[in-house]
């Protein structure tokens, strides 16, 4: 039986036990029935308030009757009216989830929440960016929630889990879970669900990095390489390695790539890179622009101008690239 059955069986035996208890008085004692209803209430709550009927002995005896049963009633009835208000916590939180996920627009979904996943959602975290978590894994759940993540447990390879998420209001998917099948079927899934989707997939062999790429990933990660990668650049050019320690105190900076589109609006229409001074106002390092109708221009000369349209990519820490964000609108 459920709460809600406990409940409403308690609910109709306390009715039934009143209505029998207000009956007897009328017919025992010849009371008015508001008297009798009072005197049945009064002694199924035994609450001790002053009798309004001069009980004969079977109507003590009546009383009797209902304080016994009247109190494991009210008892049980309590206990089932706390079992239910527990029993909803998870739906009413499921429901508040939904709100807050309903409610988001352009967020990133992040599929699974190991140590991969839980990394990205925490730099998409960092850049102030709304996120939802999807994980099959309960207690994985439970840790994404207590770090502050909206979180949903389901199987991001079904359609409706995804739907859940708000993957047609999404901007961006990472698929991280730990089995390379898994994240194909969720590439393919997102793909299918929203086919103009940024899709990012994590690969750990390397034959799977092509499969996703066909299946509709627009980037795939692979991190024992990537990881490999660093260990290496990190052997073979430690002159670099020990600058960015000398120089940050043994702090890693880690620096983003970031495009900017030039707008009729910008104060930047029109105006050389030269002239833009942006490496010296901002910092940030502008290493390729793409011009409207032409191609990706790599090392652009300072003389080139910018115009409606143009596509500035730039690389900078986080300051540098809100910096160079606030120089192409100001607004």
């Amino acid at each position: 039986m459920t709460a809600e059955q406990r409940l409403t069986t308690a609910g109709i035996l306390l009715a039934a036990l009143t209505a029998v208890g207000t009956l007897g008085y009328v017919i025992l004692e010849s009371a008015p029935m508001f008297d009798a209803f009072y005197m049945t209430v009064i002694t199924i709550s035994t609450v001790g308030f002053a009798e309004v009927i001069d009980l004969s002995t079977a109507g003590r005896t009546l009383s009797v009757f209902l304080v016994v049963l009247g109190v494991g009633l009210v008892f049980y009835t309590a206990t089932a009216a706390v079992e239910l208000i527990i029993a909803n916590q998870p739906r009413r939180r499921k429901k508040a989830l939904e709100r807050n996920i309903g409610s988001l627009q352009d967020h990133y979904i992040v599929c699974g929440f190991g140590r991969v996943g839980r990394n990205a959602w925490s730099h998409i975290v960092d850049d102030q960016k709304p996120v939802v978590v999807i994980d099959n894994d309960p207690d994985r759940v439970d840790a994404a929630t207590a770090a502050g993540a909206l979180a949903i447990e389901g199987d991001a390879t079904h359609n409706e889990t995804l739907e859940r998420a708000g993957i047609a209001r999404a901007a961006g998917l990472i698929a991280s879970v730990a089995q390379d099948s898994d994240n194909l079927v969720i590439v393919l899934t997102a793909r299918t669900a929203s086919p103009d989707l940024l899709i990012t997939a994590r690969a750990n062999e390397g034959e799977a990095e092509e499969k996703l790429v066909m299946a509709g990933a627009d980037r795939v990660v692979a991190p024992p390489k990537v990881g490999g990668h660093r260990l290496a650049s990190l052997v073979l050019h430690r002159e670099l390695a020990d600058f960015v320690d000398l120089v940050h105190a043994g702090r890693m900076v880690e620096f983003k790539v970031e495009e900017f589109v030039i707008d009729g609006e910008s104060p930047l229409d029109g105006v050389s890179l030269r002239d833009s001074q942006i490496r010296g106002r901002s910092g940030a390092m502008v290493f390729a622009v793409e011009e409207p109708g032409g191609g990706l221009i790599v090392n652009p000369d300072p003389g080139l101008e910018f115009t409606n349209g143009s596509r500035v990519v730039a690389i900078g820490t986080d300051d540098q690239l809100r910096l160079l964000r606030s120089l192409v609108n100001p607004a």
